[in-house]
Parts: structure tokens; sequence; C-alpha cells
């Protein structure tokens, strides 16, 4: 940090033809407020009898989440992907919660991959498990047919027993009539119900009272952990249709490039090769098992042509590049949030403070291995795919579009994901193109199998990022004046351009948790920071991206929370006082904030030790950590003891659950924070494997503490919040240790040293 000798804030005006955050918020209805705007369409249609037909043909469909069969079985649909999250209970468990079902009853099943009926409305009808946002996003829609269907059955039970819906009850799988003392069970109801089940609208709806929760809010044991367990759960790794054949396959190292010469010949020498199978972008192998595919590989002898531009990146200059895009007040950049004026505000100030920070490419290692299976029949007009995917729609119109087939010619059977991260949301689904076009040409099944070395290789990054942060601090102490420069390239603008257009060509993963002015219902829970620029700076750099966990918010929150505990040293306050006071319009913010204090016991004393502070608002959770570090000198190591985590999530669905995803989050932000990071030369990725490529180990992992505190709001998402806050938690306990401030993630042992030096 230093003192800023500049000219003071200038405000520059917008690009020609740019639109303004406000103006994106109004046009795309931000990634959360269009909930309440999009119908709940597809239930109760001829359509959504098709397309929501469980494997219990004896169900009766009461609307597209719920299916009750006459054998008492309620069925419940789910629409988003199982990926350790613990979603493919928490959705059920909200509709099971208003349906007045006993959970015993319930049976889960994954929904087709029809956004009409199961997408989310915050990414344009599709099913999309990402972004921290579905149990948020799809909460009111589930209660809401959940209770649709409890009505049904109250409406059926009156019209059997003659009776005035209003004088019935429901107790768990069960509709009451007080006054006679008869019961029916739900299974009943289904048997003579037939076909007309469904909701016509004519009684108002009224929601269960949340004293009243039987299943919300308790720690229902999840639906997918005993199959994981046990090793019966299915992933699509297990999925072997008649006369499967497997195949690896040989990607261009950098995107665009194609084969300019192959020699084959060692490779099938390898007994078990059926066939070696070239497109201009890839080769592939194809054999009776895994491992002899994999062994004729390694003997293709492939050279690829130069890609224009890319073959001579370097990760290291284009991040300086950034650097100076970030420190070139003269470069307009995206106004994403703005308010008041602080071109005026230096002239008043006692000082001004300036800092930088940066952050590298990082890598999704998700723990399963992509793969995926394709069988394409009938002379090649259909396909059957097997895959774990975040995006269905995705991936069946890919598999559509390689086999130039219509998307309803694809089926599509979801399995358990051994996590994503985001990978498995990329639009080109190119681990399931893989196997389409393979069975395409060979016309039998084929799975392939991604090495972690093929990911790696062929693995699409969270951008780099530069920041350059100004402050005007007036007499008081008070921030009279603050800006935020962001350089990095739009993770999704490449490989994405549909939705980056949909969402109005704006920096909207870049800049995610960078807004001072919410998006969403977290609006005042910011620091307050009235007179503020806060812009990103477009890069190019032609590398492939797109959204990893926690995307722009990491590294924003890093150069926020690292600045303001930078401003706080600067006023002699304490990092916790300082935040408070930021944030004495937001009682939400300030509890969370002594709450995590309490329970890290900021004021004590500690020999060698010490904590580092972090908050964050994000998809409406409001939260806070705080990380207990040491520092080996000799080894240059950061050991990262205890970690503490505040969140206020509104209703917690399932809290055990909660808490674990947090706890998860903390965990793998400490691997951004301490050694995560992909470097790229001459055009090629430099990392091959976890050794190094190195996560965070088990016996590195720290003792993490949560509190959840509870309100009236609706869900909030928590899927990133601890990936955010760690690495800010541990730079700041850095500062308090050392009295030197990390500016670089991750936090290497050489970048240490370089701290430490100056």
């Amino acid at each position: 940090m230093h003192r800023d000798n500049g000219d003071g804030f200038k405000i520059r005006p917008p690009h020609a033809g740019m639109i303004s955050r406000r103006q994106f918020l109004q046009r795309a209805g931000g990634l959360t407020f269009c909930l309440a705007l999009a119908p709940l369409i597809g239930y109760g249609t001829a359509e959504a009898d098709e397309l929501i037909s469980t494997r219990d043909k004896r169900a009766i469909q009461f609307n597209a989440y719920v299916h009750i069969s006459p054998d008492g079985t309620v069925t419940i649909i789910n629409p988003a992907a199982e990926m350790g999250q613990g979603v493919m209970t928490a959705l059920p468990v909200i509709v099971a919660e208003e349906l007045d079902v006993e959970w015993d009853d319930v049976r889960i099943e994954s929904s087709p991959p029809f956004g009409e009926v199961y997408g989310d409305p915050a990414f344009f009808n599709r099913i999309f498990t990402t972004s921290s946002r579905t149990i948020t996003n799809y909460y009111e829609r589930l209660r809401r047919f959940g209770r649709e269907a409890r009505q049904v059955l109250l409406e059926n039970a009156a019209e059997e027993w003659r009776v005035p819906v209003a004088e019935l009850r429901t107790t768990p799988s069960l509709v009451i009539h007080d006054k006679t003392g008869r019961s029916i069970s739900y299974g009943e109801i289904a048997a003579f119900a037939g076909t007309g089940a469904a909701f016509d609208g004519g009684e108002p709806i009224t929601f269960k009272a949340p004293e009243t929760y039987r299943l919300v809010g308790k720690n229902i044991p999840r639906r997918d952990l005993p199959g994981k367990v046990s090793g019966s759960a299915e992933y699509s790794m297990d999925a072997r249709p008649g006369g499967l054949v497997y195949a690896a396959v040989s990607r261009a190292p950098v995107e665009g490039a194609t084969v300019r010469a192959l020699d084959e010949h060692d490779a099938r020498s390898i007994s078990g090769v059926i066939d070696v199978i070239q497109r201009p972008e890839s080769v592939a192998v194809v054999a009776t098992s895994y491992p002899a595919a994999l062994k004729a590989r390694d003997r293709l002898e492939i050279s690829w042509h130069e890609v224009e531009g890319m073959s001579d990146f370097d990760s290291g200059d284009a991040l300086q590049q950034h650097r100076a895009a970030a420190l070139d007040l003269s470069r307009s950049g995206f106004p994403w949030d703005t308010q008041g004026d602080i071109s005026s505000l230096a002239d008043n100030a006692t000082q001004v403070y300036a800092a930088e920070y940066r952050t590298d490419y990082v890598y999704h290692a998700q723990m399963e291995p992509l793969n995926a299976v394709v069988s394409v029949t009938d002379a090649g007009k259909k396909a059957e795919v097997w895959a774990g995917t975040q995006a269905p729609a995705n991936t069946v119109e890919a598999v559509a579009r390689i086999l130039d087939i219509p998307v309803h010619d694809v089926k599509l059977n979801r399995s358990l994901l051994g996590g994503g991260l985001g990978r498995r949301t990329v639009p080109s689904m190119d681990f399931v193109v893989d196997a389409a076009w393979l069975s395409r040409v060979l016309r039998r099944p084929v799975k392939v199998v991604w090495t972690r070395e093929d990911d790696l290789r062929s693995g699409h990054l969270k951008p780099m990022t530069a920041h350059y942060l100004r402050a005007a601090v007036d007499t008081r102490g008070n921030i009279s004046a603050w800006q935020h420069r962001v350089a990095s390239d739009e993770s999704i603008k490449m490989l994405d351009r549909p939705s980056y257009e949909a969402f109005g060509k704006v920096p909207v993963t870049s800049m995610l948790g960078a807004s001072h002015h919410a998006m969403d219902r977290t609006l005042g829970d910011a620091y307050d920071l009235p007179n503020r620029l806060v812009e990103h700076v477009a890069m190019d750099t032609g590398v492939r991206l797109y959204p990893v966990r926690g995307v722009g918010a990491t590294p924003n929150n890093l150069a926020i929370e690292s600045f303001i505990d930078e401003l706080a040293v600067q006023q002699n306050a304490d990092p916790v006082e300082y935040r408070l006071r930021l944030l004495h319009k937001s009682a939400r913010g300030r509890r969370i904030i002594e709450t995590v204090a309490g329970m890290a016991h900021w004021t004590r004393e500690r020999h060698e030790r010490a904590l580092g502070i972090a908050y964050t608002h994000y998809v409406d959770t409001v939260a806070a950590a705080v990380a207990e570090i040491s520092f080996d000198q000799k080894q240059e190591k950061i050991t990262v003891h205890s970690v503490w985590l505040a969140a206020d999530v509104g209703l917690a669905i399932q809290p055990d659950n909660v808490r674990a995803q947090l706890e998860g989050g903390i965990v793998h932000g400490l691997g951004y924070a301490l050694s995560e990071r992909i470097t790229i030369k001459n055009g090629l990725i430099q990392q091959r494997n976890f050794h190094d490529y190195s996560v965070m180990r088990m016996a590195d992992a720290p003792a993490v503490h949560t509190e959840l505190l509870h309100s009236d709001r609706a869900p909030t998402g928590v899927g990133e919040t601890g990936s955010i806050l760690a690495p800010a938690a541990v730079a700041n306990a850095f500062a308090a240790l050392t009295g030197r401030r990390l500016r670089h993630l991750p936090f290497t042992p050489d970048r240490i040293r370089e701290v430490l030096m100056t």
C-alpha cells in the first residue's frame, strides 16, 4: 500500500454504446430478480406429461415435481445436478415440506433436461446448477409446487367425502377430517384421482408457518450419501451398454490449433486397438479396454499447427499487461458500480492511499475425471448419453449439434457428479462430444475418459486479474471516496458467447463481489462507501477460460478486504472495529462481524500466531471468516490452524449440509490462497497433475468452526462463500503476524520470500 500522489479521482464517461450496470440490471433482470417475473410454465400439460413421466408407471402426476403412486410412494423430481453439495435432498425437502408428506415415503428422481419445465429463470429457463443459486432461485417455485399438490389432494378428498375443503387438514401423507374422524392416505387419493389431479388455481394458496416445519430447517439425512458410502451410487463412469469400446483422445494443446501431421503406426501395434480416428482438432485411439487406448495414444506422434498470437503466449508477461492496464487511469473501464462524485473529493481528503493486488490463473480441479458414454443408433439419427453434467441442455445441444440431429432425438441419462466447480457447464461439452462423434463413426457405444493430465492440459481456466484500488480518507478517518479497477478477461465471453450477449455484454462474472450496491437482497449489507467508482478494464488474452468456483468474487474479495485492512492499519484502527464502522447501516453485517470476532476470541493475545478477518455479501448471504495462522520462516510455509466462519443464510434448508458446504468452501479457498496456480509458456499450460498443481491436502486442512445466524429471509446461496473468504482472511492474518502484505494470489514461498526481503 502507498499514498497516492496522482491527480486525485477522475470519472471518465463510459465507452459509446456501452450500457451501465444499472441498465444491465434493467435489461437482463440481474442474476436473481427475473425469478419473480418468469412464469411457472409446463405443468399440467400434455407435453409435461410426456417429459416428466417417472419410472413408476402407476404414479399420478399432480404437477411437474410431484407424482404419487397408489401404494403411497411420492416421487419428487429434482432438477439440479447433485455433485456433492446435497441438492438432491435439499430441493425435494422444500417440496415435501409444503406437500406435508412423510419423508420415508419420498423417492427422488432427476429431471429430464428440458428447461421449459425445470429451468432456472435466472439462467434463461435452463437447468444450470452453478453460482450458489440453486436453492435461492428454486425455493419459491418448489414450495408452491408442493403446496399446490397438497391442495389437489385436499380437493380430491373433499369431493370423495362430499365435505368442504376447509374442514380438511393434512398430517404427513394423510388427509384428515376431524368432524368425522376419517382419514385417507395420499396413495388412496392417487388411486381414484386419475389424470385430473392438477391444480386449477381456484383456491388461494397459503404456505405453512415456519414454526410448523418438520423437514425444512432440520438435519434430514442426505439421500445420495448411502450409495456413495457403499459404492452402489451410479456415475457416468459406471455405464456399460452392450458393445462398449473405450477411447483416449489427444486434443489440440492450444485453443484453435489443428493437426499438421500424424504418425499412428506404433499406436496401431498395441494389442486391443480398434482404430485411430482423426479430426482437425483431435486424434482418438479406440480400443477394447481403456488401458490399451491410453497405451496406444502415448505412441501417437502428432504435430500441431501454431495459432497466431498464442504460440508465444506467456502468462507472466500477460499479468504485467493486466497490471499496466489497471494502473492506466487514462484507459476507460466499464462502470460496474458508481455512486456520488469522487472527482472533487481528493482535495478535501487528509490522505489518499492506493494499493495493487494480482491473482493467477486457476483450474477447476474437480475430483471425478471428465468422462461420458454415448451410443449413436438408428443410422446416426438417435443418441443416448450417460454423463454427469451441471448443464443438461448444453449437453443435449452439443451432442445434437455434432451429430446434426434434433435435440429431441438425444436421450440424456443424468448421473451423479464427482464434483463440478463449473467445469461441467461448459457449452462445448468437449468431453461428451468426444464420445458422440466417435460413436457415430464406429456405430457402437463409446466411453471417453480424460486423464488428469488431459484435463489440466485442456483446462478451462479462471481468469488472471490485476487490481488497483484508491481511497480518500477524511480528517475523521472515514473513507470519503473509493476507486477499484479490475483488469481481467470476462470468462464467458469467448466460449459462451450467447450467455455473454444475453447478459448485455457486461463483465458479469468478472465483477461479482466487487459491488457495494448489491445485485441481490443484500442491498445495504455492503460497506458504506457513498462516493465510489468500481470499474472493469477488459482484457482479451485468447486463453481458454470459463467460470471456476468463486468466479470474480474470490480475487475481488482479496483486493477489497486486504485494502480495507490496510486502511484500518493506516488509521490505527482495529480491523474488526473499522469494518463495524463501515457497516453502520447494516445490522446484518455488524451482527456477522461481531459474531465471528467473538467465535475467534479476536482480542486474545496469541503467541507466534495472528488472526485475519474477511467479510462478504454474496448471493444474498452475509458472511465473515477469521483465519488463525503461523509462519515457519525456515520452511517459508504458512500454516492455517483454525478458521471461524459466521454466516446469515436466511432459512437454512438443511443446517448441517449448509455448514458442510461452508467448511468445504474454506478448505477449497485455502488452496486458492496457498498453492493453486496455472502458468502458461509458449501457449502451453505448464502444470501436469496434482504434483505440480497443488490442492489443499488433508494434513494441511485447519479446524473450521461455523455458526449459522438464522433470519426470516428466504434461503440464500452458500456454495462459494467459504472459497471467497479464505484467501483474504489468510492475507490479513499474515500482515498482522509479519507486518508485511501479500498481494499476489497464491501466496507461494517465493512470493512470501520476496515480500519479507523488501
